[in-house]
């Protein structure tokens, strides 16, 4: 009612109501006053609530531009606040697991290196009566090549995107692992040396047909199927040695084992639910070996004797290619 009688006055200001009060031109034209006095003060309420809703709305746009809406309603984007997107993400975890158990077959060449020396005395004897000579050989390192085909089994665990595992590893192998160099003979009587020298050639032939090796490896998914690693461990060697000489009698085989540390990298994929290619480089050094041997000829009142000393030094570079099948994870 307050409203209205300013109202009342405004337009008493402005000349619509004249008179004294509370004299009017008449009835009817007061009645009319009033009903535009109404009808001004509903126009008046009516702005008043589409004011408050603007304001609402107003609230609403500026808590949706400050990204303070819900969950799951869509940000807005304003000319002076724009929409800030997240960075693109690198890399997702994995959804297939790596731990567990698995084993394979793998096959690859290898380029072997390998030197040998050696210090041997041959020697006849009989009652007044010493000949003989002693020899040393030397090759000078020789490059040879070979095969191979491993089977191997193991296990890995994963930690979020880092892979540690281990394996063992047998293998089947052709490695040629010969060399070439001479060798320098002194002969000798019972009074020592007679001053005759003479040289030949000197070309052991080894060779690989053996080997297993205790691996480490640990590496890092570069996506949730490509494991890159590098591995570390253990490998051991059968050899066997023949010293081709120009005596058939002197040509003994003979095998020994020899072992060394291995290192190398290697990437693997999964190319399936349970199966798993790889590739593989290695270098291996093997630790040098040493043989002894004696041997004697005795038709009496006469001997020969023979004795020989030598040392081996081998290493190698491999590559592989295999296959491996993961069973059901660790738990």
């Amino acid at each position: 009612m307050g409203r209205r009688f300013g109202v009342v006055a405004t337009l008493c200001s402005l000349g619509l109501i004249s008179g004294s009060a509370p004299t009017f031109a008449g009835e009817a034209d007061t009645s009319r006053v009033l009903e535009k006095l109404a009808a001004l003060e509903a126009r008046v309420a009516s702005l008043e609530i589409e004011n408050r809703n603007y304001r609402r709305r107003l609230a609403g746009v500026q808590r949706h531009s400050e990204g303070l809406t819900p969950a799951g309603s869509e940000r807005m984007t304003t000319p002076d606040r724009p929409l800030k997107v997240a960075a693109p993400e690198h890399f997702r975890a994995p959804s297939s697991d790596w731990t567990g158990v698995f084993w394979g077959v793998s096959a690859g060449g290898a380029a072997t290196r390998s030197s040998t020396s050696l210090s041997e005395r041959n020697a006849l004897s009989s009652p007044g009566f010493l000949n003989g000579y002693d020899t040393s050989g030397v090759t000078s390192p020789t490059s040879g090549a070979g095969g191979f085909i491993d089977v191997f089994a193991g296990a890995d665990v994963q930690w979020s995107r880092f892979v540690i595992g281990g394996q063992l590893e047998a293998s089947m192998s052709d490695l040629n692992f010969s060399s070439s160099g001479t060798r320098s003979l002194t002969y000798f009587d019972q009074n020592g040396p007679t001053g005759i020298t003479a040289s030949a050639n000197y070309r052991p032939q080894v060779s690989s047909r053996w080997m297993s090796s205790a691996l480490v490896r640990a590496g890092v998914l570069l996506d949730e199927s490509t494991l890159v690693y590098g591995l570390g461990g253990w490998t051991f060697a059968q050899f066997e040695a023949r010293n081709i000489t120009d005596n058939p009698l002197l040509q003994p085989k003979e095998t020994f084992w020899v072992n060394g540390p291995t290192g190398g990298i290697g990437i693997e994929r999964s190319i399936g639910s349970n199966w798993r290619v790889r590739a593989e480089y290695r270098y291996t050094k093997f630790e040098k070996a040493r043989t002894e041997d004696q041997f004697a000829f005795i038709s009496s009142p006469s001997s020969q004797t023979y004795s020989r000393s030598t040392q081996f030094d081998h290493s190698m570079q491999s590559g592989r290619i295999g296959f491996a099948y993961a069973l059901n994870p660790l738990q």
